[in-house]
């Protein structure tokens, strides 16, 4: 189930299961006097009364889960603004609401020397980003379109983490954690006793490129190029704050990766 503005009119997304979506047709029929049923929706146009509307958008919002930010999210007091428009009940199979989205762990260390966490997601989702960033907000960093960076320094941090790795339905998102990026992390890199600071610093880079170790000096520099275009921070000039500084420390990550490769080959060349 799911609440969301399309500009002319404000769309609820049922599904045909839930026990939601007749209580929301009767309560239409009910309290508004132009409720009218299509082939797979009911249309509110009633505009009379917007206290009606405030009350139904508010209700159908906290049924769907998305209240945990509600009182300061945007989003859903750009749809409260605009509730003089139509609303539509629109009525979905289940398969057709669910999207899958699998979230991987990278290990990161920052300029300052501080561990910390990226959280990537298999596509962009606005709902997901926003349901984890909330979920880890005392460690949020910043995020982008699909990674949430986390300060993973405090002992909390990891108990946290292990805690909420199953799979998750939030919303009209199906969660699923790569638990193979979760387990090949969660050793805390054990070998790495053996590895000298230079080639610490050396591993990270390609991970964070996503690189192979042996990759030739081409190809690292094809990848650099590639996720330089797609992070460069003009790419979100005037979005979120969080956006920008997500996209900022990205490209620095990606542009000291870089210099440390290319360092590297020319010492061995």
């Amino acid at each position: 189930m799911k609440v969301e503005l399309l500009e002319p009119y404000i769309q609820i997304s049922i599904e045909k299961e839930s026990q939601f979506l007749q209580r929301a047709i009767n309560f239409a029929y009910k309290h508004f006097s132009k409720a009218y049923r299509l082939s797979s929706s009911v249309l509110i146009l009633d505009d009379g009364e917007r206290y009606k509307k405030d009350y139904f958008l508010n209700w159908a919002y906290h049924v769907a889960m998305q209240d945990e930010e509600k009182g300061n999210n945007p989003e859903f007091q750009e749809i409260i603004s605009k509730s003089y428009l139509p609303i539509r009940i629109k009525t979905l199979e289940k398969r057709a609401i669910l999207e899958h989205i699998i979230v991987s762990l990278q290990i990161i260390q920052s300029s300052y020397g501080n561990s910390q966490v990226c959280l990537r997601l298999s596509r962009p989702s606005r709902l997901a980003r926003r349901y984890l960033s909330s979920l880890f907000r005392d460690f949020l960093l910043s995020y982008t379109q699909q990674e949430i960076f986390l300060d993973s320094s405090s002992s909390d941090f990891w108990e946290k983490l292990v805690g909420m790795l199953s799979q998750k339905v939030i919303h009209n998102i199906v969660l699923d954690f790569d638990y193979a990026t979760f387990k090949a992390h969660n050793t805390f890199e054990c070998f790495e006793e053996y590895l000298t600071k230079e080639e610490k610093i050396l591993k990270k880079s390609y991970k964070i490129l996503g690189c192979g170790y042996n990759d030739d000096f081409e190809c690292v520099k094809n990848r650099y190029i590639e996720l330089a275009k797609i992070y460069h921070p003009d790419n979100v000039y005037g979005q979120d704050k969080r956006i920008i500084e997500g996209y900022t420390e990205k490209f620095r990550l990606i542009n000291e990766a870089y210099e440390n490769i290319k360092s590297n080959f020319k010492r061995v060349a």
